[in-house]
C-alpha cells in the first residue's frame, strides 16, 4: 500500500469508529441503524480499496 492508501484506510477507520461511538452514546439525531449502515458503507469501503491494493 502506498502512503496515501495507509491515510485513507485510517481516516475511513477513524470515521467508522466514530460512528459506532455516536451509536453506543445514543447521542445521534440519526438512529442507531442509520450509524451501523454508515459504518458497515465505510468498513466495506476500506475492504475494497485494501483488495485493490493487492
Amino acid at each position: 500500500m502506498t502512503d496515501d492508501t495507509d491515510h485513507d484506510t485510517e481516516t475511513h477507520l477513524q470515521e467508522a469508529l466514530r460512528h459506532l461511538g455516536e451509536a453506543q452514546k445514543g447521542n445521534l439525531r440519526k438512529t442507531n441503524a442509520v450509524a451501523l449502515e454508515e459504518v458497515t458503507n465505510t468498513v466495506s469501503t476500506v475492504l475494497r480499496e485494501h483488495e485493490q491494493d493487492e
